[in-house]
């Protein structure tokens, strides 16, 4: 473990894969624990950037274009996509992996993909650890692409230093940002598809919107970008490095995302360690039965389970 986390540490990229699947297969193992502890110290220095949508918008295809063009540009770049799991096998298709991978191995950028295992929000529930470990190793930029997001899909915020809101024409996207709270966890608003009719009125009506809940610090700018020509794209990089130095100087942000992360990870600790007993309660037929009977109700089963195990 002492070898792997040396590893980690001089950017091995073996060590940085199994490290990652180890946190992500292994969680609250004491290995899982162990390479956290010890790398904790030397992470903090990465730029995390959160790339989220709805589903078919493009986002891989831009992930791809603006980690080709950061690495071109000398920064050490990893990506983290996050696949929806099935809710019936628990099966993944990773299908990000199958896009982006042998585009990015060309530009020697680290890429991962990891499933969500069925955590709402959009993300995974090793990716806070997967980052550590990604931050460590001595990436400069890190990007997460979410799942598809829907209305509910905003835990990114709590993960990312700067939040891509991508969005497009003709999909109605940009009504569905104005009823949904991603408006108001965009740090950047990006319209892709620019050669597609309606792009420009999809921009304006974003810009428009923002306008009217500016805030005091940060006005979220919105960027057209065509991911076939890669027009856009260098006012996009200017936007997320601007945005990461704003970032940098905001200690609420950081006090944020710390006290977040805290709270997940309280919640991994007790989830583990009552797994087990919640998983012998429900599987004790006569537990169930007392509340088709009506002989007890949910609340008072769950306190005494829990009340047991205190």
């Amino acid at each position: 473990m002492d070898e792997l986390i040396r590893g980690i540490l001089k950017g091995d990229r073996r060590s940085v894969s199994r490290a990652i699947s180890i946190v992500e297969n292994e969680q609250v193992s004491y290995n899982a624990k162990k390479i956290v502890k010890e790398i904790f110290q030397y992470t903090g220095r990465a730029h995390i950037v959160g790339i989220t949508g709805p589903p078919g918008i493009g986002k891989s295809t831009m992930i791809g274009n603006l980690s080709a063009m950061l690495s071109e540009k000398g920064r050490n770049v990893s990506v983290v996509a996050i696949d929806a799991s099935s809710p019936f096998s628990g099966g993944s298709l990773l299908g990000n992996r199958i896009r982006m991978q042998e585009s990015l191995t060309r530009h020697g950028v680290f890429m991962r993909s990891l499933a969500n295992r069925g955590l709402k929000g959009g993300l995974s529930r090793s990716i806070w650890d997967t980052v550590k470990i990604l931050d460590a190793s001595g990436s400069d930029i890190i990007i997460v692409e979410t799942v598809g997001a829907g209305q509910a899909d905003l835990d990114v915020v709590n993960l990312a230093d700067t939040v891509i809101m991508v969005l497009g024409p003709g999909l109605g996207d940009e009504i569905q940002a104005i009823k949904a709270g991603i408006m108001e966890i965009g740090t950047l608003f990006v319209i892709n598809k620019m050669d597609l009719p309606g792009a420009f009125i999809a921009q304006k009506d974003i810009e428009e919107t923002l306008a009217m809940s500016l805030k005091k610090d940060w006005n979220p700018p919105v960027v057209g970008v065509n991911s076939l020509t890669r027009e856009g794209y260098e006012e996009l990089i200017k936007e997320i490095d601007r945005h990461g130095e704003y970032a940098k100087g905001n200690s609420d942000l950081t006090f944020r995302k710390f006290r977040t992360e805290l709270e997940i990870t309280i919640d991994e600790e007790l989830r583990s360690r009552f797994h087990q007993e919640i998983r012998s309660f429900l599987a004790d037929s006569e537990k169930i039965k007392a509340l088709m009977e009506k002989k007890t109700d949910p609340y008072s089963a769950a306190e005494n389970l829990i009340n047991n195990i205190a």
